[in-house]
């Protein structure tokens, strides 16, 4: 399937096998970039639900933990949600003509060159999900839920902040951060490009 927002910028190279505006909850060109961040987080939750709190507090053979992973997620992701509201007052100030969908492009493009991330693996496509709340925690011990259980609440409030944001802004706000400045659909990838980074570190090709 092929994906075409206006003006002509095709998606099907960054999300292949995904549908927009099915849930009506963030505006369209936000959506597909929010979604994908729902996928990862819920294949980090299958792929921490084995472990054990013994298993997820060692560290692994790159000197990190599972544990210090995740934190690290959510850390970022905790600290996306605060400063959204608070960048997209600013840029209302500043960033007064609409960008292209051009533009987004080549925002994606400047943050996957500074991730180099690997492929997804394949069945992370096969993940549906439509929203935060919907994500399924699998893990029984206590304390590796309790984690989990603290990125999904970020990502929900995170989402309902994403869906205050009007069409026209996804075209003309920019969200700044340390991170350097962003549309905000690149802010999004931004924040799973980044998770998606620390994860194959030190959890899938840990050195």
């Amino acid at each position: 399937m092929t994906l075409v927002l206006k003006k002509g910028f095709a998606l099907e190279k960054y999300f292949p096998l995904s549908k927009m505006n099915e849930t009506g909850m963030v505006t369209e060109i936000l959506e597909i970039f929010w979604k994908e961040k729902l996928r990862f987080a819920q294949y980090c939750f299958d792929e921490l639900a084995s472990l054990d709190a013994k298993t997820f507090a060692e560290k692994r053979t790159s000197g990190k933990s599972a544990e210090w992973t995740l934190q690290q997620m959510i850390s970022y992701d905790r600290n996306f949600s605060f400063f959204l509201p608070l960048s997209l007052r600013i840029s209302g100030f500043f960033f007064f003509t609409a960008f292209r969908d051009q533009d987004i492009e080549k925002d994606l493009e400047t943050i996957r060159d500074k991730y180099r991330p690997p492929a997804f693996p394949t069945h992370f496509w096969e993940i549906q999900i439509s929203k935060a709340s919907d994500l399924k925690i699998k893990a029984t011990d206590p304390k590796v839920k309790e984690h989990c259980e603290s990125w999904k609440e970020v990502l929900i409030r995170l989402e309902v902040k994403l869906s205050q944001v009007s069409e026209r802004d996804a075209y003309r706000k920019r969200y700044t951060s340390l991170t350097g400045i962003h549309t905000i659909s690149g802010a999004i990838n931004n924040s799973t490009e980044f998770c998606h980074y620390i994860w194959n570190l030190h959890m899938v090709n840990p050195t």
